[in-house]
């Protein structure tokens, strides 16, 4: 089978950008060092991303005894990513609504509060932001829930349940679309903030509904067959989490430390974060304390307490969406 050279100028051309893009700024010589290609080759790519705006032209780099050397800087505003969560906070229904540059950053963000989420409640939201930055290319959703083939099969909120969410916002806005279970983006997103954790268990309690639970070996988000790794409601450990107390630090410590011994006996996991706002250092301790197993209690992970479970989220969307520029994704609708 001959080689198809359109896709080889394509790959290269790929190679080259993101190159660029992990290091910032650099130069043909040292971008040919680092990607393999030619200097020909990795200057006429420069050159064509320099036309279209991807690239833009940095200082002159003195060198001695030769010439200066042209220096090239990646250009991460070219595009925009667009990052949405829906949650209900304090009793109101709230979507939040952040737009990130091809380097993983925040450039402008906003909320809004809704009746009830409807399409045309995420619908608002969208066309404030491609108002503001019409560069977006890529939309990534979290949702508290379970979908497959961009159906939403279970939701916390019932009006989205049955919908075929991707294709009604790939028709309308006619740009690729991605949706996430939200603890699923929130362990995508916290595991940003560590050098290198293999084994990351998440669990989200919403107090309201089922705790959520994300999962993440090896850097990748563990989905099951179904959608429904993760899905707490579905242990059979005689346990009514929308009935606890949270108040009650023995009641919720004591059903917290079964869910974390469980992840910890099939999983095994180096690092568990518990998100949540009704955390204290009283209720810390009683989870510490209610683990099973004393003598091998060594193997159970570092525990972390968060309440800010958004933040994580926006941070793994943003991950999500610029991975899928990355690969060509916005290219191929």
């Amino acid at each position: 089978m001959g080689i198809n050279m359109l896709d080889m100028k394509q790959s290269n051309a790929r190679t080259v950008l993101w190159t660029l893009c992990s290091c910032k700024t650099s130069t043909i010589k040292d971008m040919t060092l680092m990607t393999g290609l030619s200097f020909a080759t990795v200057g006429n790519i420069l050159n064509s991303f320099v036309e279209s705006g991807e690239v833009i032209l940095g200082e002159m780099y003195s060198s001695t005894g030769g010439r200066p050397s042209q220096a090239y800087t990646f250009n991460s505003e070219f595009a925009h990513v667009l990052a949405l969560s829906a949650k209900v906070q304090n009793g109101k229904n709230i979507i939040t609504a952040c737009i990130g540059n091809l380097y993983q950053e925040e450039v402008w963000k906003t909320a809004q509060s809704f009746e009830n989420f409807q399409l045309t409640s995420f619908e608002t939201m969208i066309d404030l932001c491609l108002h503001e930055y019409p560069t977006i290319r890529i939309i990534s959703f979290s949702l508290p829930g379970v979908e497959r083939n961009g159906i939403i099969l279970t939701n916390d909120y019932k009006e989205l349940e049955g919908i075929d969410f991707l294709a009604h916002f790939q028709k309308k806005y006619k740009m690729p679309i991605i949706t996430e279970n939200d603890v699923n983006a929130a362990v995508l997103g916290y595991s940003k903030k560590l050098p290198s954790v293999p084994v990351i268990v998440g669990i989200y309690f919403p107090k309201q509904f089922n705790p959520g639970a994300g999962i993440m070996i090896d850097g990748k988000v563990l989905k099951g067959f179904c959608g429904y790794a993760g899905e707490v409601g579905l242990l059979p450990i005689d346990i009514d989490w929308p009935s606890i107390d949270y108040k009650n630090t023995q009641e919720v410590g004591a059903a917290i430390s079964k869910l974390i011994s469980i992840f910890c006996g099939i999983i095994n996991p180096d690092h568990v974060v518990l998100y949540g706002d009704f955390f204290t250092d009283a209720l810390a301790d009683v989870i510490g304390s209610e683990l099973p197993f004393p003598a091998i209690r060594t193997i159970f992970p570092s525990v972390d307490f968060q309440s800010d479970l958004d933040a994580d989220i926006i941070t793994g969307l943003i991950a999500l969406a610029v991975s899928s520029y990355q690969t060509g994704l916005s290219d191929k609708l």
